[in-house]
Order: C-alpha cells, then structure tokens, then sequence
C-alpha cells in the first residue's frame, strides 16, 4: 500500500469505493444546503414521517450526540421539525417539513445521478449481479 491507495482486496476496494462514493455524493449536494448524513436522515424521514430519534439513531448507525447535533442543525435550516411524542413526554419524534421534502428532492435527484455514474458500462445483467453481490455482503455484515 505504498502508493496510498488500498490493495484490491475485497476490504480495500469497499474503504475505497465507500470513500470515494462519499466525496462525490457531498460534491453533489455541495450547492444544496444539504450536509453529509443529512440525505440520509432524509430519507429515512420520507419513508416513516414521524420517527423517533431513537429509531433514527438504530437505522442510521450514528452516536445519539451526533444525530441531536444533525437535528438541531436541520431544525434551525427549517428542513424538519422535533415535537415531544403525544403520549410520552420522554420520547422525541422527528417529522420532515415542506422545505424538507423539497431538500429530499435534491437528495434524490443526487442519489439517481450518483447510480447513473457508479452504474456506467455496466450492462443490465452486471449491474443485477453487482446488485446480488453487494446484498450478500449487506447480509454477511448484518
């Protein structure tokens, strides 16, 4: 490794695609306000509008520090809103606002032109496999 990039090994090329998948998506959403890990609480808002921090925290992977820091940042952008749960005071639900959604927007249109750039000259049928590939090695780590 004295080049400075990873040897292709299966570790290495997953630290390097995961590193370099993570640049470019931040240099897409560079000009939208968006910050890196914000799509992704995006998204998980857009699919369960309403969700908890707790499960937010499960979902994501991410220290309960650094999701409050997320929210309160998102929050005071007016991309989401955080109320007390109804029936228990102790829980905090998060809920996505219009500007939100349209933020969501943006993240979507990113993540189609990043599958468009991470799926060039794939054929169909690479592009299937890599896709059987990658789940198992989503499910070995699970």
């Amino acid at each position: 490794m004295k080049s400075g990039k990873p040897h292709n090994s299966l570790n290495g090329l997953l630290v390097e695609i995961s590193k370099i998948r993570r640049n470019k998506s931040n240099e897409l959403l560079s000009g939208t306000g968006i910050h890196a890990g914000q799509d992704i609480l995006l998204y998980y808002l857009d699919l369960e509008d309403g969700q908890t921090v707790s499960a937010l925290v499960e979902k994501m992977g991410i220290q309960q520090g650094t999701i409050a820091a997320m929210i309160e940042r998102m929050v005071n952008a007016g991309m989401i809103t955080k109320k007390k749960d109804a029936s228990d005071k102790r829980i905090s639900r998060v809920f996505i606002t219009k500007k939100g959604k349209a933020a969501h927007q943006q993240v979507t249109d990113t993540w189609r032109k990043m599958e468009s750039i991470t799926a060039k000259g794939l054929s169909p049928i690479e592009q299937a496999q890599l896709i059987t590939l990658l789940e198992k090695v989503r499910d070995n780590l699970s």
